[in-house]
């Protein structure tokens, strides 16, 4: 189905369900911000600057770092629309995983 920048589609189709599950690790959850940031710009490419990684998943679900993620991904705006991009999560990690995730090197 094709989907239009106008209005926004809902994520299931027929029988399917699409479902997104992110991994623990704690600082190595810059590893699927990584991905998920390459994976939405292409989905931007073909649908538009406002498609977020949400619009294509019916579950995501994560466990530790990777809840984090998915909090992210699926945290409305005043327009119930997600409120981070999944660049924005990547620069949060980057940002602070230092002090999230300190090394202890004793």
């Amino acid at each position: 189905m094709e989907r239009t920048n106008s209005t926004v589609q809902p994520p299931a189709y027929g029988d399917l369900i699409t479902v997104l599950s992110i991994d623990g690790g704690g600082v190595r959850g810059l590893i699927p911000a990584v991905i998920l940031e390459f994976l939405e710009a292409k989905l931007q490419e073909i649908d538009g600057k406002d498609a977020r990684i949400a619009d294509y998943f019916d579950i995501i679900a994560g466990t530790s770092t990777g809840g984090l993620i998915t909090a992210m991904l699926t945290a409305p705006n005043d327009k119930r629309r997600p409120l981070f991009s999944a660049q924005d999560i990547k620069e949060f990690y980057l940002k602070t995983c230092p002090k999230i995730f300190p090394q202890d090197w004793r």
